[in-house]
């Protein structure tokens, strides 16, 4: 598997790539996890945190896209502080540019095995963590079910919630952070055997980075 860490804007293999990514978006957002307030005649699930200072983490295998994720600064406009502020009661736990919120976190669904931990999800995790130590990030933030935060805690990470679940479009939702250190990302390649991951668009590399692709 690659990793590719994309921003726009982009080349054409890299705008082609993102292109594939809102597709793939829409499908599993929209059409199968009934997320309507995203759909769109053109099937591409694009927002207003979909700009330049978004950098889009994905996975290929193969040269085909099977997982996909977004991380937006915290000290710009993104999805945590915009849409999802109810969820956050109490303070960040730094400044906000030391942050980013961590959105549109999915696998391919052909390559999904129901709530077990996937290769292509484990890859997300390590690149996740990787791009977070890079970029100088003391935190990510993100909302998601108290599913997500179980699958974080399971590989080691350290998660504060930011505020008690509400219950949105029926589900149990919770806003939180998560610690970004050299010992995260240790834990979370110990957790799920990611020891060699090629990451591509790096402007730097993690400790341990230098390995050569999973195939």
């Amino acid at each position: 598997m690659l990793v590719h860490i994309l921003r726009t804007p982009a080349d054409a293999a890299g705008q082609a790539l993102l292109e594939e990514h809102y597709r793939m978006r829409h499908r599993v957002f929209v059409d199968q996890q009934g997320w309507e307030a995203l759909r769109r005649p053109d099937s591409r699930d694009v927002d207003a945190f979909d700009n330049d200072d978004a950098t889009h983490i994905l996975i290929t295998s193969q040269s085909i896209l099977v997982g996909g994720s977004r991380l937006t600064p915290l000290d710009r406009p993104n999805l945590l502080q915009t849409v999802f502020n109810g969820l956050v009661l109490g303070n960040l736990p730094a400044a906000p540019w030391l942050g980013a919120d961590w959105t549109r976190f999915y696998v391919r669904p052909d390559r999904r095995q129901g709530r077990r931990r996937t290769p292509e999800s484990a890859a997300l995790f390590c690149a996740v963590m990787e791009h977070a130590l890079c970029e100088g990030l003391a935190y990510i933030t993100f909302v998601s079910s108290i599913y997500m935060l179980e699958h974080g805690t399971s590989v080691g990470w350290k998660i504060t919630p930011l505020g008690p679940p509400a219950m949105i479009d029926g589900k149990p939702t919770i806003a939180a952070w998560i610690e970004v250190s050299e010992a995260a990302l240790y834990n979370v390649r110990k957790a799920t055997g990611m020891q060699r991951i090629l990451v591509l668009g790096h402007r730097c590399m993690a400790p341990g980075a230098e390995h050569p692709p999973v195939h």
